[in-house]
């Protein structure tokens, strides 16, 4: 049944000789068209990335930046040393998303959603919230097969309703986490309810790479009637010349800094060159 609920969305892209070639930006209007209050509401970005051989796939995330991506689960993309039809062969690129304009958090909740250090401040924006992934399966870890699955995934839980937990797959241990293999980008304990916890990834728990879909939302959030919520999100595309999986992976968060910079400068790709500076002399002739 219909809630009232009217999305505006807008893709964009710029043409350059550097890193922003390889970017897309999408910008949401979230407008509550109903005459009720929704209660409880999380936006999600969901990617099946695919990165060249679907089945290979690693992921992770960065909760400094806010930043989910994927990686190649090895040194080479595709089942050969030499790239294949619709792989990239050695030193295969990653693909990174990143909220920089989340929806705005309620007044008053004592979260600190923009992770600056201050609480409850005027128009607080909520960033990446929880992070996860799931493998192409219909496990208990896998594709989502009613509305309950899918609100699960948004707000931290598995299709069972088992939370989200830190370690190995994800799933079945002692701690709850709201972000999937953060490596060591959450020292302080962002996403395991204030608990530093060693750092996570795909490869040193001995994960099988496969086909991952990997989604992050912002949330919870309330839309009173009439209210809107803009939230813009960008891709990031990066491949390194040598080092492998992992270079890549180092070189899309340099570009992702960069693509927050020119989101932060309102998408000003050049800035044009100053005036001169001008010195009159007049002349006899």
């Amino acid at each position: 049944q219909a809630i009232g609920l009217e999305l505006q969305a807008q893709a964009f892209a710029f043409t350059t000789n550097d890193e922003i070639n390889n970017m897309s930006f999408y910008k949401y209007k979230v407008i509550n068209r109903s005459t009720i209050t929704l209660n409880d509401c999380y936006f999600g970005v969901w990617v099946d990335s695919d990165l060249g051989y679907a089945f290979d796939d690693f992921v992770g995330c960065d909760v400094a930046r806010g930043l989910g991506y994927t990686f190649n689960g090895d040194a080479n993309d595709g089942s050969s040393s030499s790239a294949q039809p619709g792989t990239y062969g050695a030193n295969p690129p990653a693909l990174g998303v990143d909220f920089f304009q989340g929806p705005i958090a309620d007044p008053g909740d004592a979260v600190d959603n923009d992770r600056d250090g201050a609480i409850d401040e005027i128009g607080e924006q909520i960033i990446m919230a929880k992070y996860l992934y799931y493998d192409n399966d219909f496990s208990v870890r896998g594709n989502p097969e009613n509305a309950t699955h899918y609100y699960n995934y948004l707000i931290g839980l598995w299709k069972d309703g088992t939370p989200f937990t830190y370690g190995g797959n994800a799933y079945g241990g002692g701690q709850s986490c709201d972000f999937m293999f953060p490596g060591d980008t959450d020292p302080t304990g962002w996403g395991t309810d204030g608990q530093p916890q060693i750092p996570w990834e795909e490869l040193s728990s001995n994960n099988t790479h496969a086909d991952r879909r990997i989604l992050q939302s912002a949330g919870p959030f309330s839309l009173a009637p009439g209210a809107v919520n803009y939230v813009t999100s960008g891709v990031v595309w990066a491949r390194a010349a040598s080092g492998g999986a992992s270079a890549s992976v180092d070189l899309m968060r340099v570009t992702d800094d960069k693509a927050q910079a020119l989101f932060d400068n309102c998408f000003q790709v050049l800035n044009g060159p100053d005036a001169p500076d001008l010195t009159l002399q007049e002349l006899d002739k």
